[in-house]
């Protein structure tokens, strides 16, 4: 399971955003490809269903996510991270040197 799931964000892109919960929303399909399409059918993977069609979660994709608050409701503000940013997805970020 992706959609809806708390993890935390461990990339530099983001400022203020480092070890902090978050929580994901959905998955912007391709979104560091230069070609992606956010108007797209396949772009916004807002359910499980659709992620597995789309194969899963990637390197080359970002994730609609929002940050966490103490009581456990989150942000309505929304960021984009690289999927390799969270710590759920590091695994999927290539060794230096390939």
């Amino acid at each position: 399971m992706v959609i809806g799931i708390d993890t935390t964000y461990i990339g530099n892109e983001i400022p203020g955003l480092k070890g902090k919960k978050v929580r994901i929303f959905a998955v912007l399909h391709g979104g560091l490809r230069p070609d992606a399409d956010p108007d797209a059918d396949n772009y916004y993977a807002d359910t499980e269903e659709k992620l597995a069609r789309l194969g899963g979660v990637t390197a080359e994709d970002r994730i609609d996510a929002a940050s966490i608050r103490p009581g456990g409701t989150t942000s309505f503000v929304h960021v984009d991270p690289r999927a390799i940013d969270l710590e759920c997805f590091a695994h999927l970020q290539k060794p230096r040197g390939e």
